[in-house]
């Protein structure tokens, strides 16, 4: 009589993926506090694997999958690459399924679903255009899908969601620390053995990190944070890790009812000719290899408390603190005495250092009363020296003005060789101001 497999029982942290023999109130290796779950499965003996040399037949080119939204290719680095294991990640209701339908418009691929049935997603598909002829199963286990997978042969699988599927040889429910790792690790090792490239889909937490162990991310090669502006219908999708590609490329969608729209032109997100006036300065931010505009809009008024409130949107409170004491130490502004409300337009987050001086330009503007010229963009760090430094990119930041016919510049630093007409270069913020006007 054959003895049942024993199970062998692991701990494993949410944070980091480390595993260990018994469980910890603190991980050991990361020192996140109760992160540590339980993990059940069986043992078995190792069997040794066959190591084959690595052969590369010449002249073969690589054929990348083009999806047929030509700023996701962009960012994937001109395509999907044969073995690439994708991750989009994004909040609930936010199109991630939708972008995955989009993508079966123009790239031959298996869609397979562990959340909705196949009558919803033909409802979708429906509502998108989309022909009837699309390959669509639906199901949760891997070895399944595998099987399909390899009797199909195709280019690429789109997986919604890695959080529902599973493996049998963990035990566990679906989702759970375990599975997930144990299924990101097989779709890795079928994915490049195979040369069959795959997109999963993935919950993301209250935290706005990607549901389960951070080893999800690590693993994969490319990592996509599926984004959202509430007021608007745009979407952006921001590469944070990324083997073929640049990092922090952003592509611009709008949700309409038949679908996703690109959005090529970065300036239709804000009246960037408009924009100027009493605390409202335009900032042209470098995001990646793209340049998207963006509004700075401050208001400074006379506080009824103790100590001025600071508030902030699209923009951390440490920045708004920073350039008002920067302003109050060296232009004798009483900003401490005020309440100091900052608004930042254009879809997203104000994160660039260059941003400092617009930020410290319609700050001062608000307080002082003094309208800031239209059709002019600023961009400099600010020291707390009171140093006015270099932005950088300030090449792609020239292009980007020019496109958006956009005639004046204030950039930080030293002026340089390839100054244009309208730009004027600082380097430190005189007490007076004189630099608003300019």
């Amino acid at each position: 009589m054959q003895k049942p497999k024993k199970e062998k029982i692991t701990f494993l942290c949410t944070e980091c993926g480390e595993s260990f023999p018994k469980w910890y109130g603190q991980c050991p290796s990361c020192k996140a506090w109760n992160s540590l779950t339980e993990n059940r499965f069986a043992s078995e003996s190792a069997s040794p694997t066959q190591n084959k040399p690595l052969i590369v037949e010449k002249g073969k080119s690589t054929q990348v999958v083009k999806t047929g939204l030509s700023q996701f290719d962009n960012i994937l680095g001109g395509g999907i690459m044969p073995g690439a294991v994708i991750l989009i990640g994004g909040e609930p209701g936010i199109g991630k399924s939708t972008l995955l339908l989009e993508i079966m418009r123009s790239a031959p691929a298996v869609y397979v679903t562990g959340e909705e049935s196949l009558s919803q997603i033909e409802s979708r598909a429906k509502r998108l255009g989309l022909g009837t002829d699309l390959d669509i199963v639906q199901g949760n286990s891997l070895t399944q899908l595998f099987g399909y997978v390899t009797q199909k042969n195709p280019p690429l699988v789109l997986v919604d969601s890695i959080q529902t599927m599973y493996t049998d040889d963990r035990s566990g429910f679906a989702g759970s620390p375990g599975q997930i790792r144990d299924v990101t690790q097989r779709i890795i090792e079928f994915a490049k053995s195979n040369a069959t490239a795959f997109i999963l889909a993935g919950h993301i937490t209250k935290d706005g990190q990607i549901a389960g162990p951070k080893l999800l991310e690590h693993a994969v090669d490319t990592v996509i944070y599926f984004e959202q502006n509430q007021t608007t219908r745009y979407r952006f999708l921001r590469a944070v890790k990324n083997r073929f590609g640049a990092t922090g490329d952003v592509a611009i969608f709008e949700m309409t009812a038949t679908g996703f729209r690109e959005v090529q032109n970065a300036d239709s997100l804000l009246p960037v000719q408009e924009i100027g006036g009493m605390g409202s300065c335009l900032f042209p931010q470098l995001e990646g290899t793209r340049v998207m505009p963006l509004e700075i809009q401050v208001l400074v008024t006379p506080t009824g408390f103790a100590n001025g409130r600071r508030i902030g949107e699209n923009i951390e409170l440490s920045r708004i603190h920073l350039i008002a004491a920067i302003l109050e130490k060296f232009c004798t502004l009483k900003l401490s005495q005020c309440d100091i409300f900052v608004r930042v337009n254009g879809g997203t987050q104000l994160s660039e250092p260059a941003g400092d001086l617009a930020l410290l330009f319609a700050m001062a503007s608000s307080y002082l009363e003094r309208p800031l010229p239209r059709r002019r963009a600023v961009a400099g760090q600010v020291s707390l020296t009171g140093e006015i430094r270099s932005p950088g990119g300030l090449e792609e930041r020239r292009r980007a003005l020019a496109q958006w016919k956009i005639p004046q510049a204030v950039w930080g630093g030293v002026r340089d060789e390839g100054a244009q007409n309208g730009e004027q270069f600082v380097s430190f913020i005189d007490k007076d101001l004189k630099i608003l006007g300019t």
